[in-house]
């Protein structure tokens, strides 16, 4: 059987368990300070568009985002 590929010195459980606590952390953080981390990672304005837009649109309309917490919410009352 042959071994499992590696990427450089790690192994791929050790990169996933990183990638997990990383995202972790990065969504304990308010959105401007998930802004101040994507501007501190990657530089300003550069890089994670989507996300960038996806964060400051919360921040911007963030009655729509408790919304839909409500909405899926009432759905999963309906489901049982």
């Amino acid at each position: 059987m042959s071994r499992p590929r590696k990427k450089g010195t790690r192994s791929r459980e050790e990169r996933h368990t990183e990638a997990v606590e990383r995202n972790t952390n990065f969504v304990s953080l308010s959105f401007k300070d998930q802004l101040q981390y994507l501007n501190l990672r990657l530089g300003e304005g550069e890089g994670a568009v989507k996300q960038r837009a996806r964060i400051q649109a919360k921040i911007d309309l963030p009655q729509a985002t408790e919304q839909k917490k409500a909405k899926q919410k009432k759905r999963a009352k309906k489901k049982k």
